[in-house]
């Protein structure tokens, strides 16, 4: 059961019906019933090219209006689903956990930790920025999806893209850090097919990295032998943190 403060995912990705559209289609759907039941009617006196041409019509219009149809009730179908925001706290210890394995990594003393910690927040954020302007579609930021925390969720029709993004310094990515990600994505697949909820969930993995051709080279074989196999639609996008600075925050 969904709280009282807990928000739906329909109330937000849910579209909007085209009225005018609508009412255009409905017009044409009756000009060409009338139009099928007078040929009929005429016998061979009626062309046949036109018998046929408003038979083509109808079923066209018919397929558009269900198209259109299924992405109304889309949202519908997704009523069950809640979302809220990620808690400071949540945030946190993942913003954290990623500096701090950032930190061992490269070797960076406890006094210029706050200079990573900066480097990271500016890099998600560039990082969501640009995958919001290829999706043409809003963005929600920190959200839990259920139970589950995910950096952002896009929502286009039926589909939930949740939405994870990491700091990467070398091409290598631990199968720790796979498997968490996986077993995040894993739970709200899993509430979707519990309560028997007709919509699809797909993972884009946003990785920002600072790396040379060769090392974004290994990087990538790396990624498509560990994601291969796995059941999870997974969509892997690479960023560079110099290209985003670029981009949106120098002149």
């Amino acid at each position: 059961m969904v709280k009282q403060n807990e928000r739906l995912l329909a109330d937000f990705g849910n579209p909007a019906p085209n009225y005018p559209v609508l009412g255009i289609g409905g017009f044409i759907l009756v000009g060409l019933i009338v139009g099928l039941i007078w040929s009929a009617a005429a016998g061979s006196g009626f062309p046949a090219a036109i018998f046929g041409l408003s038979a083509a019509g109808l079923v066209v219009l018919l397929w558009l209006n269900f198209s259109h149809w299924k992405k109304l009730s889309a949202g519908d179908r997704n009523r069950r689903i809640s979302w809220d925001i990620d808690l400071p706290e949540s945030q946190r210890i993942k913003l954290n956990r990623e500096v701090h394995e950032l930190a061992r990594i490269l070797e960076i003393p406890k006094e210029q930790m706050s200079d990573l910690l900066s480097a990271y927040i500016v890099a998600e954020d560039l990082a969501l920025r640009q995958i919001q302007q290829e999706a043409r579609m809003p963005l929600m930021r920190h959200v839990t999806v259920g139970t589950t925390p995910f950096d952002a969720v896009i929502l286009k029709g039926d589909l939930i893209t949740c939405v994870e993004v990491t700091f990467l310094v070398t091409p290598i990515v631990s199968q720790e850090k796979i498997n968490l990600i996986l077993k995040k994505i894993a739970a709200p697949m899993k509430s979707l097919k519990n309560l028997k909820i007709d919509a699809r969930v797909r993972l884009l993995l946003v990785l920002v990295t600072q790396l040379d051709d060769a090392s974004e080279a290994q990087l990538r074989s790396s990624l498509v032998k560990k994601f291969g196999s796995t059941p999870v639609d997974v969509d892997i996008r690479l960023l560079d943190f110099e290209a985003l600075q670029k981009i949106y925050a120098m002149d």
